[in-house]
């Protein structure tokens, strides 16, 4: 992407503010979606862009490309810092995310939107929000949540993503909070590198992904039936963590190991609830094994203990996902 063509866009449409600060526009990987720095305003824009796999050559094209911008006005001089955010090729495997490549029409757009969200958030100006629409590209497929940073991010609409996000499940285990704590445990890591974390139940115990590394460990959690409402604790609830650091952006994948209810016939595997102190946990020795795995860090190991539940029957390997895997802790 070129700079310097976002720049002139933006200090043409920026000649509509009335005030003549001086703004400074800059591209940053690290900056992160939902999480500006104290001080700073964010606005997320979609458009259209096309992308090309630096492994296979591919390209392709999307009319759900997400671009975050974070601005600060300080002192009379402002700063914008803007992350367009990637997609990766379908059929290489473990593809790289390649950045976007965004026509001229549609950073026109983009910057015009930019000033007005500027206006109002920098300037606090009442101004009525104009709805422009950028060109858009003949879609001959879906778009696909497993290959866009921006349904990772969890910023990008889709029906998919949405679908997964309001299962009874995901209810349950509420995904918020395990991402709210993993961000609040990351700023002992690598400053400069983004990491993101996601649920994934398609990825397998022991058998990581080229490039990938595994943590697997044992908590505590509390289940609730769907069929009959029975809920019950257990000591013996495995977390399975894949995890990668590529140009300066990390992926955690966790899958959440099931059990079903002993007393229903035929029941559905439930996943897990865990307590707010449990995932603190969780992702505290994550983060030591994210030093040791991907920074090839020398720690020494650390016994963080989980909270253990009132337990008043035996573990039953038969309805635990866990045992099935083989990957069960047994006493």
């Amino acid at each position: 992407m070129d700079i310097a063509e976002w720049k002139r866009v933006f200090e043409n449409k920026a000649t509509k503010m009335q005030q003549q600060d001086p703004w400074q526009l800059m591209f940053d990987e690290n900056i992160f979606p939902n999480r500006p720095n104290m001080g700073w305003k964010q606005c997320i824009g979609n458009t259209c862009a096309t992308f090309r796999c630096s492994s296979c050559g591919r390209g392709w094209s999307s009319n759900r490309v997400m671009v975050v911008f974070h601005m600060q006005l300080r002192n009379a001089k402002g700063t914008i810092k803007i992350r367009p955010l990637h997609q990766q090729c379908k059929n290489c495997s473990d593809g790289p995310m390649e950045k976007p490549c965004i026509e001229s029409s549609s950073i026109y757009v983009l910057m015009q939107n930019l000033v007005e969200k500027i206006r109002i958030k920098c300037y606090n100006e009442r101004i009525e929000l104009k709805k422009r629409h950028f060109k858009s590209y003949d879609g001959n497929s879906p778009h696909e949540p497993a290959h866009c940073q921006g349904c990772q991010l969890k910023i990008l609409s889709s029906p998919l993503y949405n679908f997964t996000m309001i299962t009874a499940d995901t209810k349950r285990m509420n995904p918020k909070e395990w991402e709210s704590i993993f961000q609040t445990k990351v700023g002992i890591l690598n400053p400069t590198h983004v990491w993101c974390l996601m649920f994934d139940d398609s990825i397998t115990p022991k058998a990581p992904k080229m490039g990938w590394s595994e943590y697997i460990r044992n908590t505590s959690a509390r289940f609730t039936c769907s069929k009959c409402g029975r809920s019950w604790p257990s000591n013996r609830v495995m977390v399975i963590f894949h995890m990668r650091l590529l140009n300066g952006e990390g992926t955690v994948k966790v899958r959440l190991i099931r059990q079903n209810c002993k007393r229903c016939s035929n029941a559905p595997m439930e996943k897990p609830r865990h307590e707010s102190d449990n995932i603190n946990v969780l992702m505290e020795k994550l983060m030591d094994k994210i030093r040791i795995k991907c920074y090839h860090e020398d720690l020494g190991e650390t016994n963080r203990p989980f909270i253990q539940l009132d337990v008043k029957s035996p573990h039953e390997p038969d309805h635990c996902e866990g045992c099935k895997l083989g990957i069960c802790q047994r006493e």
